[in-house]
């Protein structure tokens, strides 16, 4: 049921403002009343639901819109094909949510209005929908998007999928050590001390660490928990995050891969937008956002400025320095040539290759790295307590 924000008038005219549940404009006005409330202003908010564990995820987001391009490519009137879609949807939640979207289209709203409400529709798929609704080519919008969503899905996948390796090995080889440390160990320690002999001196600084990590570890984990929940808490402050989203264009190879990365992520979505019909300025403000680095969407701030003085694309986009210099030639040539959002596009095709490429050579490099350090953390592990039980037996190295 949709939520609505009010503000009302009392009888002694102070004003209210709260949220109501109800299936309706008219019942919230009713209910106003009825409390002695003279209504203002009301306007819908997005509903409340449940908490639930399994949420709609960007591939659910990718099928429901490949989906409603097919059945309006075979005829089908949205308000029907949402319905098809919210009775066979795989995931409850998406269910209840184009349940809600039907609803609003039968009461009057246009698509663009009744997505809007939900948070699970980012504002690029949003206003695609209201410019292909006004350009009377919703379908071929829906299907732009579903390449849009494919494309950017499949690249994070890519991403993941590379990182997937690297981390399952950190994970195994430390479970490794932690099993040697705190369990294997411990048990020659036992012999070692009955012996009474002076042991080596690895296999000292072995045994200490082994001793204080059995009786410390709590302190450990409460240290490095609280640690990450005070950097997770920071990272949310407009300061934390500031610093964050610095460090990623500063650090060595993270700068390198976050700049490809966000140049990517904005050509892709710019020149889609651009393509589906929205307007200029709407298509960069929605760019910038979308980049996940507030410092560099706050240094692409000019690029507006300069597109409402005549200024065009590239020049401003040169001045920001935000971008390689490649990328501003790119959209000169794209600009003189009238094909600005294919430029975008290809922009964003070659850098995605390139950001693909840039991570393949560092795992290549970090796979063996890791293998080695843990090799030689495990075989300083196993090589002391052999000295160790070799020097109880006099037995000479």
């Amino acid at each position: 049921m949709p939520v609505y924000a009010y503000e009302a008038s009392d009888r002694a005219g102070r004003k209210v403002r709260a949220t109501m549940e109800a299936p309706d404009e008219p019942s919230i006005k009713e209910a106003l009343r009825d409390r002695g409330l003279i209504p203002i202003s009301i306007s819908i908010k997005e509903s409340r639901r449940p908490f639930t564990l399994k949420r709609v995820t960007r591939k659910d987001l990718l099928n429901f819109t490949v989906e409603l391009g097919n059945l309006l490519d075979a005829g089908l009137p949205i308000d029907r094909a949402l319905y098809v879609l919210s009775q066979n949807a795989g995931n409850e939640e998406l269910g209840d949510i184009l349940k809600e979207v039907y609803v609003d289209i039968q009461k009057g709203q246009s698509l663009s209005q009744a997505l809007g409400r939900h948070r699970l529709f980012p504002s690029i798929y949003v206003n695609m929908v209201r410019a292909g609704e006004a350009g009377g080519i919703l379908e071929q919008v829906i299907k732009r998007l579903a390449d849009f969503l494919e494309t950017t899905v499949a690249f994070r996948d890519e991403i993941v999928s590379a990182l997937i390796y690297p981390c399952l090995l950190v994970f195994v080889g430390g479970a490794a050590v932690a099993v040697l440390v705190l369990y294997v160990i411990p048990k020659f320690s036992v012999i070692f001390a009955d012996m009474g002999q002076s042991l080596p001196l690895s296999t000292r600084i072995l045994l200490n660490v082994s001793s204080f990590m059995i009786d410390y570890w709590w302190a450990g984990a409460a240290c490095t928990a609280a640690a990450a929940a005070m950097i997770i808490s920071y990272s949310k402050t407009a300061e934390g995050r500031a610093l964050l989203d610095t460090a990623k264009m500063k650090l060595p190879f993270l700068s390198s891969f976050n700049m490809k990365f966000a140049v990517a992520r904005f050509s892709r979505t710019l020149g889609t937008l651009l393509q589906s019909g929205v307007p200029v300025l709407e298509s960069v403000r929605i760019s910038r956002e979308v980049l996940g680095n507030q410092v560099m969407s706050q240094r692409l701030l000019p690029l507006e400025e300069g597109i409402r003085k005549g200024k065009g694309m590239a020049g401003p986009i040169k001045d920001t320095g935000v971008f390689p210099p490649m990328v501003g030639e790119m959209i000169s040539v794209g600009e003189e040539a009238g094909k600005l959002e294919d430029t975008f596009l290809l922009i964003a095709e070659r850098y995605e290759a390139e950001s693909r490429s840039s991570l393949k050579k560092v795992i290549s490099l970090l796979e063996p790295a890791l293998i080695l350090f843990m090799g030689v953390l495990v075989g300083f592990i196993v090589v002391s307590m052999l000295m160790a039980v070799f020097s109880i037996n006099d037995i000479p190295l």
